[in-house]
């Protein structure tokens, strides 16, 4: 993967560096004022999405995974520190994000406090949460020029490309027994940038979708490119099987049409679409073969309604989870960072228990007992549509009514101030159905390209 270090001067405006630069958040080196902005972004965003593939094809140890919990908050900060701007709405909506940093901040270290969770989990934890908006900061507070708007989104769109034809080329060579995909077929091992990782075939296809749809909204692009990248992506999601990538989309749909409800003409328009779209999707899956996949999750008799194996195991959290409350500052504080049902406290934290433990990381009883739940549960086992682990259920159960409510009250900030299209608005919708399914909204290069796709549109407008 290519990585250019432009050697140009940082941008010359005044503004929110000012305010940032009086608290020393970072210093000002000479190497990093080498360095441009727009570098200092593209670098940032390139080790997380390009990280896993590279560690998975190379000898570089796989710690480069997780350099961007590093990499991403000093490049970010860096940028606040030099970036000039006086747009009035540039600073506001820069400093609107930052306070809800601080508050989620601040809130997965009471959870800690009071949980005894260690600081390495709250540090993690609000990194993990935390970094698409601080990247997102730094992007909104740049005052960039066209040229850097048209760099950084050439880079974005090649990324996108990359990700989409690596997965088109690693379904035939895993199926050809030539590329050797930890134990995963072609259909799961499918993960372009993202190879290999659990779940990674989601991932790459819902990117490679998104790709589709901003590259489609592009002005000036030739209207055969726009159609062979969205055939390209259709054909991903088709072969990878990512039947939870659509059930999202749905939902992202289906959100936005409500959030134009205060435009009745818009809404009807939305509704009746949707209305048709799913009756469509309903035909071709009982009458066309290639969406004959889509059948396995309606043909589960007896798994749903209230007594259901699919019900019961996906709310287990909000059962379980407070059986472990000691007290009514639980409710609001969780049971502490990395304790529950994140990314964290599901697996990342075992898995780097050797590095984490001597830090002083801690994990919970509980996330071990719903582990059991999910392999005594036989739809759970078949399919992560139905786990008890994914997103909105983690932050409630490791930082409580506190940690959701400050986790929205910057998904907020982005849809008001930053989402300037409706791609942007269902995009952001998108990602938040995604973290009612899996931990999708805890996959750093995932939520990493979401956040620089988002920058590079408002600046676009």
């Amino acid at each position: 993967m290519p990585i250019f270090l432009f050697h140009a001067s940082c941008d010359r405006h005044s503004g929110v560096s000012e305010i940032l630069s009086s608290y020393q958040i970072l210093p000002r080196s000479r190497s990093i004022q080498q360095i441009s902005n727009t570098s200092l972004i593209i670098i940032a965003f390139s080790v997380a999405f390009y990280a896993r593939i590279i560690t998975s094809l190379t000898p570089i140890p796989a710690a480069l995974n997780h350099a961007h919990l590093i990499l991403v908050p000093a490049a970010s900060l860096a940028v606040l520190m030099t970036a000039r701007t006086v747009n009035e709405k540039q600073i506001r909506t820069t400093w609107a994000l930052l306070g809800g940093l601080f508050c989620l901040m601040t809130i997965s270290l009471a959870s800690a406090l009071l949980n005894n969770a260690g600081m390495v989990n709250a540090v993690f934890l609000f990194l993990m949460l935390g970094e698409p908006f601080l990247l997102l900061a730094a992007i909104i507070a740049l005052p960039l020029s066209k040229k850097n708007v048209w760099r950084l989104r050439q880079w974005v769109i090649g990324s996108s490309f990359v990700n989409m034809v690596a997965a088109l080329i690693q379904w035939p060579l895993i199926n050809a027994g030539l590329l050797w995909a930890n134990g995963f077929d072609a259909t799961d091992g499918m993960a372009g940038v993202f190879f290999v990782s659990g779940a990674g075939n989601y991932v790459s296809a819902t990117v490679s979708l998104y790709f589709a749809f901003y590259y489609f909204t592009a002005k000036g692009a030739p209207l055969w490119q726009k159609l062979l990248i969205f055939c390209g992506a259709a054909l991903q999601f088709q072969l990878a099987d990512a039947k939870q990538v659509l059930l999202a989309f749905f939902l992202g749909w289906v959100m936005l049409a409500l959030f134009n409800l205060r435009d009745i003409r818009k809404f009807l328009i939305q509704i009746v679409t949707i209305a048709l779209t799913t009756a469509l999707i309903v035909w071709c899956i009982h009458n066309v073969e290639i969406f004959s996949a889509f059948k396995n999750y309606a043909d589960k008799q007896g798994a749903y309604g209230a007594g259901g194996a699919a019900t019961q195991i996906k709310l287990a959290p909000f059962s379980v989870i407070p059986t472990y409350y000691e007290s009514v500052l639980n409710w609001f504080l969780g049971l502490g960072p990395g304790h529950t049902v994140g990314r964290l406290g599901g697996w990342l934290l075992w898995e780097n228990w050797n590095v984490l433990s001597p830090l002083g990381a801690t994990v919970h009883s509980v996330s071990g007992e719903l582990w059991t739940m999910v392999y005594d549960n036989w739809i759970a086992v078949e399919s992560t549509l139905f786990s008890p682990f994914f997103g909105w259920a983690g932050i409630w159960g490791d930082l409580g009514l506190l940690g959701i409510g400050a986790y929205l009250f910057l998904g907020i900030v982005v849809l008001k101030d930053i989402c300037v299209t409706s791609f942007c608005r269902f995009l952001v919708l998108s990602v938040a159905a995604f973290g009612l399914i899996f931990t999708q909204m805890e996959e750093p290069g995932f939520m990493l390209y979401c956040a620089t796709i988002l920058g590079i549109q408002w600046h676009e407008q």
